[in-house]
């Protein structure tokens, strides 16, 4: 059995309670202090990897987000995906770049405008 304890959130929010996976078998269990808020069969878990240290889990439904004490053996353990796509981000480097361009062809336009 493999168990990790870490930092458990509802995904859409709320307040993060610590808690303990345990990867058996085929069975996933989150027990959070000595409630056991449940049991899912291994492949029906989904395991995302959003950031260095955290964890997107989906167990049903429901989403949750997971910091274990162990990131890379959790992720080992449960297989988690990486989600290598671009990301969408707009950061102020992109900013300057496209006011760059704007201003370099606002000039270019009113150089041919003047001949």
């Amino acid at each position: 059995m493999h168990t990790f304890k870490g930092g458990f959130v509802a995904h859409a929010g709320g307040d993060p309670v610590t808690a303990t996976v345990q990867v058996d078998g085929e069975w996933v269990r989150v027990v959070a202090g000595h409630r056991r808020l449940g049991a899912w069969p291994l492949d029906s878990v989904r395991c995302e990897r959003v950031t260095v240290f955290r964890f997107l889990l989906k167990l049903d439904e429901a989403e949750y987000t997971f910091a274990p004490d162990d990131p890379s053996a959790f992720a080992e353990t449960l297989g988690a995906v990486v989600d290598l796509r671009p990301k969408q981000r707009f950061g102020l480097g992109d900013r300057v770049k496209a006011a760059r361009a704007a201003q370099a062809a606002a000039q270019t336009a009113q150089g041919t405008a003047g001949n």
